[in-house]
C-alpha cells in the first residue's frame, strides 16, 4: 500500500469526511433534477465530484476503470480532431470539452461506486430520487397552473418541463425514479407500497405530459424489461403471481391516470399529435429521417468527421437526432466505432451481472433496464449530452467492477 493510498483510506474512514461527502454526493444527484439553464447547479457539483471524490479517497480504481476512462479519451480526442479540421472550430471544440467533462466525471462515477456499492447507490438513489419527485410536482403545477402564471415558465411548446429546459430530458430522467418505486411496490407489502404507488403515478403523469414520444418508447422499455428480471428472479411461485397481479393492477392505475388526463381538451390535442408516427418533422426532404439518410452519406465520405454540431449549421437544419449517428459525424470512423463499442460494453458487463445475488442488485437492475431503454431511444434522439448517460454508464461499469473485487474476495475466503 503506498503512502498516498493510506492517506486516502484514512480520510475515508474518518467520520467528520464522511459528514460532509455524504451531502456532497447527495446534493449532485439531486441537482440532476434542475437543469433549467446550463450551466446548471449540478454541473458545479459534477466538477468538483470528479476532483473531490478521488482525493478524500471515495473511490476505488481499477484496470476496468482505465480501461473505461482510455476508451472515452479515444473518442474525445478523434472528437477534436475533427473539430479543428473546419474554420468554425470553437462551436465543436466547446461541445467536446464538455462531452470531457461529463466522461470523466463517469469514469470517477465508477470508482466512487466501487468503492463501497450498496452504500454509495443508496447515497446516489436517494439524491436522485428527491430531485426526480421535486421536478415531477413542479412540472405538475405548472402544466395546470396551479400557481398562475407557472405555465409560461414550466411548460414548452405545451408540454411539460418542470426543472428542465428542454421536455425531451424531462421525461427519460423520470423513468428511473419510475423503476425505483417499482421495485419497492413489488418488493414490499401493498400497505407499504402505497406510496411507491402513488409516486409511480406522479411520475407517469410526467412523463405522459412531457409529450416526449422517445421518453415513452424509454419508459415501455425499461419497465417491461424490469418487471421481466424482477419476474425471473423471484424466489418462488407465489411471488411471481404476486408480482403478476401488482403489475396487473397498478396497469389499471395508470390507465386511469391517462384516462383522466385526456379528459382535457388541451391534452387531447396535443396527445393526438404527439402519438402519430408519421409527423411533418419526422418525413420529407427536411425530415428526421432524411437526416438521418444524409448522416450517413456525409459520413461515409469523412473518414475523420465533421466536427461536432457541425451538422446542424452547414449540412441540414437541424442535428441528426441519433446519438451514434452523432457521433460517427462528430468523431469520425475511430471514434464513432469506440464509442458504440464502449455503448456495447456498457450493456454486455450491465447484462453479465444482471442476475447476481447481492444485497444491491436491485439497485443496478434498475440502473441496467434504464439504460437499455435510454440506448435505444438514442436512435431517435441526440443524447450525448445528456448527464443521465453518463451517470447510468458510469453506475454499470462501477457495479461489475465491484462485482468482480466482491468475487476475488469470496474465492479468497474459502
Amino acid at each position: 500500500m503506498t503512502a498516498a493510498t493510506s492517506v486516502n483510506n484514512d480520510i475515508y474512514n474518518n467520520i467528520s469526511a464522511r459528514q460532509i461527502i455524504i451531502p456532497f454526493v447527495w446534493l449532485t444527484f439531486f441537482l440532476n433534477g434542475m437543469v433549467i439553464k446550463e450551466p446548471a447547479p449540478c454541473d458545479l457539483f459534477m466538477m468538483g465530484f470528479i476532483i473531490i471524490i478521488p482525493l478524500c479517497g471515495f473511490a476505488r480504481f481499477t484496470r476496468l476503470h482505465i480501461l473505461f476512462l482510455v476508451l472515452w479519451m479515444i473518442v474525445l480526442s478523434f472528437g477534436l480532431v475533427a473539430a479543428v479540421t473546419h474554420e468554425f472550430y470553437t462551436i465543436s471544440l466547446r461541445h467536446m470539452l464538455i462531452s470531457g467533462y461529463l466522461a470523466v466525471f463517469s469514469v470517477v462515477l465508477a470508482a466512487y461506486l466501487t468503492k463501497n456499492p450498496l452504500h454509495h447507490f443508496g447515497i446516489i438513489w436517494n439524491g436522485y430520487m428527491c430531485g426526480a419527485i421535486i421536478a415531477s410536482v413542479v412540472a405538475i403545477i405548472g402544466y395546470f397552473d396551479l400557481i398562475p402564471g407557472t405555465y409560461e415558465l414550466l411548460t414548452k411548446y405545451g408540454r411539460a418541463r418542470g426543472t428542465f429546459k428542454d421536455p425531451n430530458v424531462f421525461g427519460p430522467y423520470l423513468v428511473p425514479a419510475f423503476l425505483y418505486c417499482l421495485h419497492h411496490l413489488l418488493s414490499h407489502s401493498l400497505k407499504k407500497g402505497f406510496f411507491s404507488l402513488l409516486l409511480m403515478s406522479v411520475f407517469l403523469f410526467g412523463i405522459l405530459m412531457c409529450f416526449s414520444r422517445g421518453a415513452w418508447l424509454l419508459f415501455l422499455v425499461a419497465s417491461s424489461l424490469y418487471i421481466g428480471i424482477f419476474f425471473i428472479m423471484a424466489p418462488n411461485n407465489r411471488q411471481r403471481m404476486r408480482t403478476v397481479f401488482l403489475c396487473v393492477a397498478s396497469l389499471f392505475v395508470f390507465l386511469g391516470v391517462v384516462a383522466g388526463a385526456l379528459q382535457s381538451s388541451k391534452v387531447q390535442k396535443l396527445w393526438d399529435v404527439r402519438a402519430s408516427l408519421n409527423q411533418d418533422y419526422d418525413v420529407g426532404d427536411q425530415g428526421r429521417f432524411a437526416g438521418h439518410k444524409k448522416a450517413m452519406n456525409i459520413i461515409l465520405e469523412k473518414p475523420i468527421g465533421i466536427g461536432a454540431l457541425y451538422f446542424g449549421y452547414f449540412y441540414h437544419h437541424e442535428l441528426p437526432h441519433n446519438l451514434y449517428l452523432s457521433m460517427y459525424l462528430s468523431t469520425g470512423w475511430i471514434g464513432g466505432t469506440v464509442f458504440l463499442f464502449l455503448i456495447l460494453a456498457t450493456l454486455l458487463l450491465g447484462g453479465l451481472i444482471l442476475f447476481r445475488r447481492s444485497p444491491w442488485a436491485h439497485y443496478h437492475a434498475i440502473t441496467y433496464c434504464s439504460f437499455v431503454g435510454l440506448a435505444i431511444e438514442s436512435y431517435i434522439i441526440d443524447s450525448d449530452h445528456w448527464r443521465l448517460l453518463y451517470i447510468l454508464m458510469g453506475l454499470i461499469w462501477g457495479a461489475y467492477a465491484a462485482a468482480q473485487i466482491e468475487d476475488r474476495a469470496h474465492k479468497v475466503g474459502k
